[in-house]
C-alpha cells in the first residue's frame, strides 16, 4: 500500500539524520541552544463527511480551545523540536440518521496532537534562519456525540468515536530577526500518511461497537508568527483528510467510515523562553 511505503521510507531517512546528529555531536563540546514556547490557542474548526456520491453527509462546525508546549534546539546546521497539545471544545453538528432523516445536535472533542522532528538548517550573516523538518506526528481524540431528536420528536442516539492517527512531517520554515527585539517566521509542510483507526460506538440495540480503518491521505499545515521579546503570536492552517474505510460488519450492520476531512485555522499567543 502507497501509505505504507511512504511511512517506511520517511523512517528510514529520519534514523539516517538522527545517526548523522549523533555523530556531529561527538565532534563538539558546544550545547545547542534551546527556545520553549508556552501558549494558548483558539481554532475554527469545520469537519465534513462525504457519501460516496460525493454528496455532503454531515457537517461540524465551532470553536476548539487548546494550550500547547514547544521546544527547539536553536543550533545551526542541524537541530531538533518537539511538541504537544491538549484541546477541548464544542461544536455544531448538522447531519442526518441513517435512514437520511436530518439532525442537529452537539459534539464534544478532547484530545490530544503531538510531534518531534529533526531540523537540517543554516543561518545566513543577516540573520535569516532557513529550514527544513522532517519528522513524525500523531492525533488522538475523542468525538462524542449528543443524544438528539428529529424534527418530528423521534429519538436518535448519540455516538461515542476514539480516533487515532500516525503520519510523517516534512516542510520547509524561515525566520528573520527584524531588530533585536522582534523576529518573524513562517513554514508550511505536507503530512505523509501512515495509518489512521476510529473506534466507534453507535449505542444501537444489536451493533456495539465498530473498529474501523479509514485511510490517512496526504495533506498540508502551515503558519505565520512573529515574536517580541518573550512573547509571540501566530497564525495556523491545518488539514487531515481521510478516505473512506472498508466496510466492517457489526451484529446486524454493515458498518464504514465515509470520506472524511477536517479543516481547522487556529490564533495562538505563547510566552517563549531561550535557555
Amino acid at each position: 500500500m502507497k501509505f505504507k511505503k511512504c511511512g517506511k521510507i520517511l523512517l528510514v531517512i529520519i534514523c539516517a539524520v538522527f545517526i548523522f546528529v549523533k555523530n556531529s555531536g561527538a565532534e563538539t563540546d558546544q550545547k545547542p541552544e534551546l527556545r520553549i514556547d508556552v501558549g494558548v490557542w483558539i481554532q475554527d474548526y469545520k469537519w465534513t463527511e462525504y457519501a460516496d456520491n460525493g454528496n455532503k453527509l454531515l457537517e461540524e462546525a465551532g470553536n476548539l480551545y487548546g494550550v500547547t508546549c514547544d521546544i527547539e534546539s536553536t543550533k545551526n546546521i542541524i537541530g531538533w523540536r518537539s511538541g504537544i497539545d491538549f484541546f477541548i471544545g464544542q461544536v455544531d453538528y448538522d447531519g442526518q440518521t441513517w435512514t437520511e432523516m436530518p439532525i442537529k445536535t452537539d459534539v464534544l472533542y478532547v484530545g490530544t496532537k503531538i510531534y518531534a522532528d529533526v531540523v537540517p538548517g543554516y543561518r545566513l550573516n543577516s540573520g535569516l534562519w532557513l529550514k527544513s523538518f522532517a519528522g513524525l506526528g500523531g492525533e488522538f481524540w475523542l468525538r462524542d456525540l449528543d443524544d438528539t431528536k428529529t424534527s418530528n420528536g423521534d429519538p436518535v442516539k448519540g455516538a461515542r468515536e476514539w480516533w487515532g492517527c500516525v503520519y510523517g512531517r516534512l516542510g520547509l520554515g524561515v525566520e528573520y530577526p527584524v531588530t533585536e527585539e522582534i523576529g518573524v517566521f513562517a513554514e508550511a509542510g505536507v503530512k505523509l500518511p501512515i495509518y489512521a483507526r476510529n473506534e466507534a460506538n453507535f449505542f444501537v440495540s444489536g451493533n456495539p461497537s465498530a473498529h474501523l480503518e479509514p485511510e490517512l491521505d496526504f495533506s498540508g499545515f502551515g503558519n505565520i508568527g512573529l515574536r517580541w521579546k518573550q512573547w509571540g503570536a501566530r497564525v495556523s492552517y491545518d488539514a487531515l483528510r481521510f478516505d473512506r474505510s472498508d466496510a466492517v460488519s457489526s451484529g446486524m450492520f454493515d458498518l464504514y467510515q465515509p470520506k472524511s476531512k477536517s479543516d481547522v485555522y487556529s490564533v495562538e499567543v505563547f510566552w517563549t523562553k531561550s535557555l
